[in-house]
C-alpha cells in the first residue's frame, strides 16, 4: 500500500486506498450464464461462455473472501450472469455468511427466485436486487428477448414475504425503449416499500445497443419523477452509489445511480471478482489481477493476501470515461464481470 495508507498488512480494520476511500465491499460474479438475453446486457451475436473449469469453485471463492474479510471486507453482493443458475447457491451463501459477512445480497432477474427465496433467506441472504426494466409484459419479452414478467412479480412478492427487504428494483432507462415508464416506476413507491433504482445506461456491451444518445441522464430522470410530486432527499444506511429521494408521503424510496453524468467514483468502496477469477479494481479497469491461476498453483494465504492488497492499490481515482469516450463500449460483456 502507499505511504499515506491508514491500513497495514497486519491490520484487521478496513482498507483505506490512496484516495482515502474505505474498501469494504466485494461484488462476486459466480457465473457468466444467464437465462435472459437483455438487449442492453447481451450482444446480438451468441456469447461464448466459460467452460465449467474456467469458473472459480465455491472453495476458491470462500478462501478469497476469508482473506479479504481479515482486511475489513464486510459486504458481499453475489451477481452473474444470473447467479441462481449456479448449483449449490445456498451452500455458497451460507459459507460466506459463516465467514462473518452479514451484509450479503444478491442481484437477480427474478425468474427463479420465488421457489428459492426461503432457502436463500435461511442460508443468510439479507437482501435482493431484482432487475425489471418495464412494467409492460410484451415490452418485457422484447427487452429480455423472451422473458416472462409474471415470474418477476411473483419473485418480488415472495422476497417481501420472506423478509428480504427492502426489495430493490433496478431499471435502466433507455431512450426509445422504456424511458417513458420512469414516472410509472417511481409511482410504485407511493404505496409500496420498494426501492426503485434508476441506473444510467452504460457502455458495457461490445456489439450491443449502446449509443450515447440512448442513455438518459439522471437529471432528466429526476425531472420526469418530479411531475408526480415533491421529491425529498432521503438518507439511507450505507455509502452506496445511489442518491436517494422519497416522494412526499410515499412508503418507498427512489434511487438515482449516475455513473456517467454525475459519477460516484470518489465514494466507491468496491472491488469486483469476475466469474473466471480476476479481480477488477474498477468496472472499467483495463488492469485486472488473476487470482484463479495462483490459487490452482498452490498459492499461500499470505501470497493471496498480497494480490488482494495489490488490487486495492491499483484502484483508480475514477473510471476515466468522458463524453467523447463513451461512444462505444470498452467492455465485451457484463455477464462475466457482474455489474
Amino acid at each position: 500500500m502507499n505511504n499515506n495508507s491508514k491500513h497495514t498488512e497486519n491490520s484487521s480494520g478496513p482498507l483505506i486506498d490512496k484516495f482515502n476511500r474505505k474498501i469494504d465491499y466485494l461484488r462476486i460474479s459466480i457465473t457468466d450464464k444467464c437465462n435472459l438475453k437483455c438487449v442492453y446486457c447481451t450482444p446480438e451475436k451468441a456469447l461464448k461462455h466459460f467452460n465449467t473449469s474456467e469458473i472459480l469453485t465455491d472453495d476458491e471463492i470462500i478462501r478469497f473472501v476469508k482473506v479479504a474479510h481479515r482486511h475489513g471486507l464486510s459486504k458481499v453482493r453475489i451477481t452473474g450472469g444470473e447467479p441462481l443458475l449456479r448449483k449449490n447457491i445456498t451452500g455458497l451463501i451460507s459459507a460466506i455468511r459463516d465467514i462473518g459477512i452479514h451484509d450479503l445480497s444478491l442481484t437477480t432477474n427474478g425468474l427463479m427466485l420465488a421457489s428459492l427465496v426461503g432457502k436463500l433467506k435461511d442460508a443468510g441472504l439479507t437482501r435482493v436486487n431484482i432487475s425489471l426494466d418495464t412494467l409492460d409484459a410484451d415490452r418485457y419479452k422484447v427487452i429480455t428477448r423472451g422473458g416472462n414478467i409474471a415470474l418477476v412479480w411473483k419473485a418480488i412478492k415472495a422476497a417481501e414475504s420472506a423478509g428480504l427487504t427492502p426489495v430493490k428494483i433496478n431499471i435502466v432507462p433507455i431512450k426509445g425503449i422504456n424511458d417513458h415508464e420512469v414516472e410509472a416506476f417511481a409511482a410504485l413507491t407511493i404505496d409500496n416499500n420498494y426501492h426503485i433504482r434508476f441506473i444510467e445506461f452504460m457502455p458495457a456491451v461490445t456489439g450491443g445497443i449502446w449509443a450515447s444518445d440512448k442513455y438518459v441522464k439522471s437529471g432528466q430522470i429526476l425531472k420526469k419523477i418530479s411531475a408526480l410530486g415533491n421529491l425529498e432527499p432521503f438518507k439511507f444506511r450505507g455509502t452506496g452509489p445511489s442518491r436517494n429521494f422519497r416522494l412526499k408521503g410515499a412508503k418507498g424510496v427512489i434511487g438515482i445511480i449516475s455513473p456517467l453524468s454525475d459519477h460516484f467514483c470518489k465514494h466507491c468502496n468496491r472491488l469486483r471478482l469476475t466469474a473466471n477469477g480476476r479481480l477488477r479494481p474498477c468496472l472499467f479497469s483495463k488492469e485486472t489481477i488473476d487470482i484463479k491461476t495462483p490459487l490452482r498453483n498452490g498459492i499461500s494465504d499470505d501470497q493471496l493476501e498480497r494480490l488482494f492488497l495489490q488490487s486495492v492499490k491499483a484502484k483508480p481515482k475514477g473510471h476515466g470515461l468522458k463524453d467523447k469516450q463513451i461512444r462505444s463500449s470498452p467492455i465485451s460483456t457484463m455477464s462475466e464481470i457482474g455489474g
